[in-house]
């Protein structure tokens, strides 16, 4: 079982896991939200649901989420929004039940030790696991995206829909080594942006006591969708 959940975790080999997240970016482009955000929700969902269905009782997971105290909060809050869609209460409170006797283990030590202002009561905090596995996969296709850049079918793709948000468009950008690849990245997110600039501008004038000009719709949207499509999640 725990090679299992380490094969799940680490993927295949070097070259099929690359392939499948290039092949992933191609299928899951999104006019609006950030192909990349998107794809590491979904990744990081599959992994709460292997670790609810399969993971349980696995002494490696269940040690990773003790010595980070459970997860961070965004996180947290996933695991319980997993939960409740696979209707997967029984192991998320075996999961709960552990990390519980845990920090009573932790905090019991400290008493019985004599414990008194100013020192660690509890051991050290790892980092969240989940957001090891995040920041993994996050390099994998934020690679994968950079290579793409480069190849006429995955610009073509991005091109009809070039959903990415500012933060992986800046980490994106940063590794790409091709000018012209970078110029066909970036032209898209000029045109959307600007359109919606435009818009902004505008509502800011009609807005104003001394105009008689009818706010539009999307002039009245605007800022939500410039909001939304720079910070993706």
């Amino acid at each position: 079982m725990i090679n299992k959940l380490k094969r799940f975790i680490t993927g295949n080999r070097a070259s099929e896991t690359k392939n499948t997240y290039y092949i992933e970016l191609l299928e899951t482009f999104d006019w609006e939200e950030c192909v990349i955000c998107k794809l590491l929700k979904s990744t990081t969902e599959k992994y709460l649901e292997n670790l609810l269905h399969e993971f349980t009782m696995d002494p490696v997971s269940r040690r990773e989420i003790r010595q980070a105290y459970g997860y961070c909060a965004k996180h947290t809050a996933q695991l319980v929004e997993v939960t409740k869609n696979t209707n997967q209460r029984l192991s998320a409170s075996i999961v709960a039940e552990d990390l519980a006797d845990y920090v009573l283990k932790q905090c019991r030590r400290s008493l019985k030790s004599g414990i008194r202002a100013g020192i660690d009561v509890f051991k050290k905090r790892d980092s969240c696991p989940i957001c090891k596995y995040y920041s993994k996969h996050e390099k994998m296709y934020i690679s994968e995206f950079s290579k793409g850049s480069a190849k006429e079918e995955f610009i073509d793709k991005f091109v009809e829909k070039p959903g990415i948000c500012i933060e992986h468009l800046i980490k994106v950008s940063r590794s790409i080594k091709d000018l012209a690849a970078l110029k066909k990245l970036l032209r898209p997110q000029v045109e959307i942006i600007g359109a919606i600039d435009l818009e902004l501008n505008n509502f800011v004038k009609k807005f104003d006591h001394k105009s008689s000009e009818k706010i539009t719709d999307r002039e009245a949207s605007a800022w939500i969708r410039l909001f939304n499509r720079i910070n993706s999640t």
